[in-house]
């Protein structure tokens, strides 16, 4: 199940993501249940396949044992988020690393701007994609190699 949402993200949002030349890579991605249930399907499909490395007021943050290839790296990290109805438009949200955070973050001014104590974030939103870039990014934080 999570990789079908994976795959069926990453098709949905190829073309949106192809628009931005300086994508590194994929750094994690978070994954939208559709109901308190499929949530709690989520997680144990995710601790079959990762190890929890922290739970937050979103969701659940997990450490996948072998690397999901996707069209833009490895992906190693993931997050189940908690059931949210604002988020029942798309299934999954990447967040990518980019050549230049600063430079990326100036010339996107018309991105959303999310500012946190420890991060900044720039949201992509359209009707086929929702992409994060953060800074730093979510692997960093987590030390966790892509």
């Amino acid at each position: 199940m999570i990789e079908e949402i994976i795959r069926l993200n990453e098709k949905r949002i190829a073309p949106e993501v192809s628009k931005f030349k300086d994508i590194v890579r994929i750094d994690f991605i978070d994954i939208f249940p559709t109901s308190n249930k499929h949530k709690e399907e989520l997680d144990r499909e995710a601790s079959d396949i990762a190890k929890i490395i922290d739970i937050t007021d979103k969701g659940t943050f997990y450490l996948i044992d072998k690397p999901i290839i996707t069209k833009w790296g490895n992906l190693r990290f993931l997050k189940i988020r908690y059931f949210d109805e604002t988020r029942l438009n798309w299934e999954a949200a990447p967040d990518f690393k980019v050549v230049d955070w600063d430079k990326f973050k100036f010339e996107n001014k018309n991105f959303k701007t999310i500012s946190r104590e420890k991060w900044e974030a720039l949201e992509y939103k359209s009707d086929d994609a929702l992409i994060y870039f953060l800074n730093p990014l979510v692997t960093e934080v987590y030390d966790v190699e892509n």
